[in-house]
């Protein structure tokens, strides 16, 4: 019989066509999508990273973790009923700033529509500009931003600094996550909020936009 844990494995092992075709399994057993989604997908994405900050592992591991949490994502999306979780008005403005990676930005987003937000994903190698513009042009609400790595960092301070010279930082909350990130370096640079896992940035974003 099909388990979470063997979903989790062959999301660690990057099989995406397996991977899949175990989601599918584990719906049709009944077992609950989020659960499916944070001990299987997740949790099986946590494990390539892990590896791969031990050096046990290569970017190209995490190319393919990402291609095949994004064969199983939309298949758990699917499966959760109609209106699930309360639906609000808030828009979020979510993005990669400089690289193309997008793992934990896919995840973040998925769980934020699960959660009832309306998620504008603007994908990755975003700049400061992009970020502003989208925001500006779609009437969000928040910005949530993926830093993956060091050079991203500087552009991350330099999206705090644009939106205060054009008079709109508190205008907009902004909010940050990524494998080089961390509270600290969030607070010091002025972020509104700093997530270190996923469903953080679900938690981030209701308590700033008042929809908890």
């Amino acid at each position: 019989m099909a388990t979470i844990a063997d979903l989790r494995r062959l999301v660690s092992e990057t099989k995406p066509e397996e991977a899949a075709e175990m989601t599918r399994a584990l719906l049709e057993a009944a077992l609950d999508p989020m659960e499916i989604l944070e001990k299987g997908v997740m949790n099986g994405l946590s494990d390539v990273g892990d590896r791969f900050a031990a050096k046990k592992a290569i970017v190209l591991d995490l190319v393919r973790a990402g291609v095949t949490a994004k064969a199983c994502i939309p298949l758990i999306q699917d499966a959760f009923p109609e209106g699930e979780g309360t639906k609000n008005d808030k828009k979020i403005v979510l993005g990669t700033m400089l690289s193309q990676h997008n793992i934990g930005k896919n995840l973040v987003s998925t769980l934020l529509s699960i959660n009832g937000f309306e998620v504008i994903d603007i994908g990755e190698k975003n700049s400061p500009w992009d970020f502003y513009e989208k925001a500006e042009e779609s009437g969000a609400d928040m910005i949530a931003v993926s830093v993956v790595f060091a050079p991203a960092m500087e552009k991350f301070t330099e999206l705090l600094e644009l939106l205060k010279e054009l008079k709109v930082r508190e205008k907009y909350p902004v909010i940050v996550g990524g494998a080089v990130t961390s509270k600290h370096w969030a607070e010091t640079e002025g972020a509104d909020g700093w997530g270190a896992q996923a469903k953080d940035g679900v938690t981030l974003a209701q308590n700033l936009l008042g929809t908890a």
